[in-house]
C-alpha cells in the first residue's frame, strides 16, 4: 500500500513537472524516504514555486541500497529513519554551509542535531523524534501533582500509594508493572545509553552495567508488586483492553506508550486521559527511529536539494504540512511531522499547540532531549526477537552472564538458516 502511494505520488509529479516546462527551466530532485507523509510534502512545496520540483520514492532501508549500483538511478535526497548509523562522507555531503546561509544550529534540539554530526562536518539534519510517555486518567491527575515529566522514582512511589490487596493478598488494583509493556523494559536500558554491537556473529555490550538495569527491574517487581507472577496475573484478568482505556477502568494507575502513539488518538479519546513524559536526569532518550534527512554525495542536484531542506525546515512549511493533514483528513491516525515533534524548537512550541491543543504547556524543552543510539533498521527486530526476551526472561529470575550472548547467537544462526 505503501509503495503504491509513493509510485503514485512519483508519477503525480513527473505529469506536473513535464506540463510546466513552458513555464521555464525546472530541476527535479528524487527523495527517498520511508514515510507516507512526504508525498504530501512534496505536493506541497512544488506548489509553492517553479524552480524545483520533488519526486518521492518509497525506500523501506535506504542505507542497505547506498551506494547505489552503476546504471541505476539514486536519490538526491534521503529523509528516512535509521540512517544515523550509515554517517559517512562516502554516502553523505557536507551540510555545514546551511547553517551559515540558511538557518542557526540553536533551531534544533542540540542534541538530535549532533547526532547527524561526524567530526567538525553535520551529514544530516534531524526531521523529528519521539518520547516515552506514561498516561493515566484525568480523574488521577492530583497523584502526578500535574508535572509534565515524571521519573522512575516517582512512579514507584506513586504506585505504593495506588496499589490495594484484598483480604486474600490479591491485587485489586495495581499502579504500573514494567512487563506490562516490552517497550518499557527496553527503555530501561536506553535511558542508561548501554551499547550494543554486532560483530562477526556476536552481540558486545557492556555486560554489569545491563545486569544492574535487569536488577533494578527485578527489585522493581519486588519491592512494589510482590512479585513477577503477581503482575501477571493481575494483567491477565485486567488489562485486556487498549491501554487508553485501561487505566480509566480504575484498576490500574499508568500505562506506558510513546508520543507518536499518544497523539495519534482522537481529540475525545485524549479528553479522558492526561500524560506525563518520562524522564531520568531531566531528560529523555528519543526513539531511535527519529528521522533524519541528508543529501547523497553523489547528486548533481545539491543546491536544489538545499533548496527544499531550507524549505522544509521553517515555522511556515510545518505549519502548512500540520494544516494539510487535517483540512484535507489525511491519515489522520498519525501525529505531527512526519509521525513525530518537529526537531525545530519553535515548531513544536508555537505551531504544536495549535493543532494538539494537549501539548499546551507541555511540549518537551530543548535542552530535555536525549538523542537516540545510532542503531541499523534491522534493530528493530534484533529488540523485538532477542532484547525484548531476554528482558522478560531476567524479570523471572531465568537469565546469567551469558544469556544475551547465546540468544542472540541462536537468532543469528536461525535467521542463516531461513
Amino acid at each position: 500500500m505503501k509503495k503504491n502511494i509513493f509510485i503514485s505520488c512519483l508519477l503525480a509529479t513527473l505529469i506536473f513537472m513535464a506540463g510546466g516546462c513552458s513555464k521555464g527551466k525546472q530541476e527535479i530532485i528524487v527523495l527517498w524516504t520511508d514515510n507516507v507523509e512526504f508525498a504530501s510534502y512534496a505536493e506541497i512545496f512544488n506548489s509553492s514555486q517553479d524552480s524545483v520540483k520533488v519526486a518521492v520514492v518509497y525506500k523501506e532501508d535506504a542505507l542497505s541500497e547506498l551506494p547505489v549500483a552503476k546504471g541505476k538511478t539514486g536519490p538526491d535526497l534521503i529523509a528516512s529513519s535509521y540512517i544515523t548509523s550509515g554517517i559517512s562522507k562516502h554516502y553523505f555531503a557536507s551540510l555545514n554551509g546551511l547553517f551559515s546561509d540558511r538557518f542557526a544550529r540553536e533551531s534544533f534540539y542540540p542534541s538530535l542535531l549532533e547526532a547527524g554530526k561526524k567530526g567538525k562536518t553535520q551529514y544530516l539534519i534531524p526531521v523529528n523524534f519521539n518520547i516515552g510517555a506514561l498516561v493515566y486518567d484525568v480523574n488521577n491527575s492530583e497523584l502526578t501533582d500535574s508535572s509534565d515529566t515524571i521519573t522512575y522514582e516517582q512512579i514507584k512511589e506513586i504506585s505504593k500509594k495506588f496499589n490495594m490487596l484484598s483480604k486474600d493478598n490479591l491485587y485489586t488494583k495495581m499502579a504500573f508493572a514494567p512487563q506490562w509493556n516490552p517497550d518499557f523494559l527496553y527503555k530501561v536500558l536506553a535511558e542508561e545509553e548501554i551499547k550494543f554491537n554486532f560483530q562477526k556473529g556476536t552481540i558486545k555490550y557492556n555486560i554489569p552495567l545491563t545486569e544492574n538495569c535487569c536488577q533494578f527491574l527485578i527489585d522493581w517487581t519486588n519491592s512494589i508488586n510482590t512479585s513477577c507472577n503477581d503482575e501477571k496475573d493481575f494483567s491477565f484478568k485486567y488489562l485486556y483492553t487498549p491501554y487508553n482505556k485501561q487505566i480509566l477502568q480504575q484498576k490500574s494507575l499508568f500505562a506506558y506508550t510513546t508520543s507518536d502513539r499518544l497523539l495519534s488518538l482522537s481529540e475525545e479519546q485524549l479528553d479522558k486521559i492526561d500524560f506525563c513524559w518520562l524522564s531520568k536526569n531531566g531528560q529523555s532518550v528519543a526513539e531511535e527511529n527519529n528521522m533524519m534527512m541528508g543529501i547523497y554525495k553523489k547528486s548533481k542536484a545539491k543546491k536544489a536539494c538545499q533548496t527544499f531542506i531550507t524549505w522544509f525546515m521553517t515555522e511556515e512549511a510545518q505549519s502548512k504540512m500540520l494544516k494539510r493533514k487535517i483540512d484535507m483528513n489525511l491519515d489522520t491516525n498519525t501525529f505531527g511531522i512526519a509521525s513525530g515533534f518537529s526537531s525545530l524548537i519553535s515548531v513544536n512550541e508555537h505551531i504544536f499547540p495549535v493543532f494538539y491543543k494537549c501539548l499546551l504547556a507541555k511540549v518537551p524543552s530543548n535542552s530535555s532531549i536525549k538523542a537516540p543510539a545510532a542503531y541499523p533498521r534491522q534493530w528493530e527486530t534484533i529488540k523485538r526477537d532477542v532484547l525484548i526476551p531476554y528482558l522478560k526472561s531476567a524479570l523471572e529470575g531465568k537469565t546469567d552472564s551469558q544469556t544475551l550472548s547465546k540468544m542472540y547467537t541462536d537468532w543469528e544462526n536461525q535467521n542463516k538458516e531461513d
